[in-house]
């Protein structure tokens, strides 16, 4: 069902190409052999709710297919220049409070996980999705910028810039969720020790400039 390697590796799952008119399915397979049926039936959810996810062909035990999108994620967009820090930070409060009109919270949103189609913006990576407060999401997105805005890469103060621009435009509040969020991240068996050392700052940051944020704290 594969074709040669894979196109794409996350932390958790690897993309195929498939077959088919010019290339239109790629399948994303669970490296550690979990069901994609409960991912799918999200994803169709969402769609139905007018969200902006890829199509979805089918699922069986770890494999699902899915529409292949063409265009560079928000975080290559945001590296690149052609999106301004600011921008990006918009643009992740937009799809969170679009989202948030669903039943559904994403608990992984970030640039890496938007892709800049010429349709518009579509969210991917939907495992972590489930029922929850819209609170723990936006606390969850924001403390993903802060712990880049942390390191010590080259984009880390556009991170920052990104962060700062989420949160003035998040219209809830965000400090109460952050311990719940740095649990979760902390959690996450995915993370290096490095990483996962590096969350409870990145929390600290999170409610600083919420606290600072007018709006991102407001009632």
């Amino acid at each position: 069902m594969t074709t040669g390697e894979p196109i794409g590796r996350g932390r958790s799952a690897d993309v195929y190409e498939l077959g088919g008119p010019a290339g239109a399915w790629v399948l994303r397979r669970y490296r550690d052999g979990g069901d994609a049926d409960r991912e799918a039936a999200l994803m169709r959810d969402l769609a139905a709710h007018g969200y902006p996810v890829p199509r979805v062909r089918s699922s069986a035990g770890p494999d699902l297919v899915m529409e292949r999108l063409t265009g560079p994620t928000l975080l290559d967009a945001a590296l690149a220049g052609t999106v301004a820090p600011e921008a990006a930070g918009t643009l992740l409060a937009d799809l969170l409070r679009r989202l948030h009109a669903t039943p559904w919270i994403h608990l992984d949103l970030h640039p890496g996980n938007v892709v800049l189609t010429e349709a518009g913006p579509v969210v991917i990576d939907w495992r972590t999705a489930r029922e929850g407060p819209a609170g723990l999401d936006r606390a969850m997105s924001a403390l993903l910028l802060a712990e880049a805005s942390l390191s010590d890469a080259p984009h880390a103060p556009a991170a920052h810039e990104a962060l700062t621009s989420l949160l003035a435009r998040l219209d809830a509040p965000v400090a109460p969720y952050v311990p719940e969020a740095t649990a979760l991240r902390a959690a996450d068996p995915h993370l290096s020790a490095d990483e996962r050392a590096a969350v409870p700052a990145a929390g600290a940051l999170v409610t600083g400039l919420a606290a600072a944020g007018g709006r991102a704290v407001a009632p």
